[in-house]
């Protein structure tokens, strides 16, 4: 049975006990974003190892598919990362070479480190595992992502990806339209690639309409949001 997910992004706010509240108020996971926001490594490293403590499942929007990031973001014991604006199974395929260990990719060892919670297993042993607790998805948020989904969904060590509406909307010029026939095309899309290919679908919005959108067509993982929309909106209800 489909379990649908709940999240929110990160955007800005370097708080290293968010992990604690979203956990302890019923949230399932949560995206720091690393490609927008100006978060710091130690930032980022102090924030997912609290999510680790907490258990919360906590991924990286990263700022590139190039390994000196993602190679610290993973030991520093990330659940999984994201990359934005993934056009091709070729942009992917460099996150996987980078996140997972051999024989599925090249990343680096070094294990006395946080993702081991600094108390690393025979390394034999290891390595199997880490590589299928790390999940890898792509954001699909242009036409040319879209057209390539399924190559992308096919990519191995790929597990599913996230629509974008934003920046989509955007290539495509409806960006004014808060419920575009072609942002709506666009989830069906996802959704039957992602049934195909047996890999999971997500969004990253707060419009109702897409999300509704989305639940229909058979996605997963729901970030609505973030830490400084949730703070503006409360804002907007204080009164005296």
């Amino acid at each position: 049975m489909q379990m649908n997910k709940r999240g929110i992004m990160l955007s800005e706010i370097a708080f290293a006990h968010f992990p604690v509240l979203f956990k302890n108020n019923g949230l399932d996971f949560f995206i720091v974003d690393c490609e927008h926001g100006g978060f710091d490594y130690a930032d980022v490293a102090r924030i997912v190892m609290n999510a680790r403590l907490a258990n919360i499942f906590v991924m990286i929007r990263l700022p590139n598919n190039m390994r000196k990031d993602i190679i610290k973001y993973m030991d520093m014991g990330a659940d999984g990362l994201l990359l934005p604006m993934t056009n091709t199974a070729a942009d992917i395929a460099q996150v996987v070479k980078f996140a997972k260990y051999p024989p599925i990719g090249q990343r680096g060892i070094s294990t006395m480190r946080a993702h081991t919670l600094y108390a690393p297993p025979k390394t034999e042993e290891y390595l199997p595992t880490a590589n299928a607790r790390t999940k890898v998805y792509a954001q699909i948020e242009t036409r040319k992502g879209l057209e390539n989904v399924r190559e992308i969904l096919n990519t191995a060590g790929v597990d599913g990806c996230f629509f974008g509406p934003n920046d989509f909307s955007a290539d495509c010029g409806c960006l004014n339209n808060g419920n575009a026939p072609q942002a709506l095309e666009a989830i069906s899309e996802i959704g039957r690639a992602a049934t195909n290919t047996q890999k999971t679908a997500g969004i990253i919005t707060n419009n109702k309409n897409y999300l509704n959108a989305a639940k229909t067509c058979g996605f997963e993982l729901y970030s609505v949001g973030s830490e400084l929309g949730a703070i503006a909106e409360y804002c907007k209800k204080i009164t005296i």
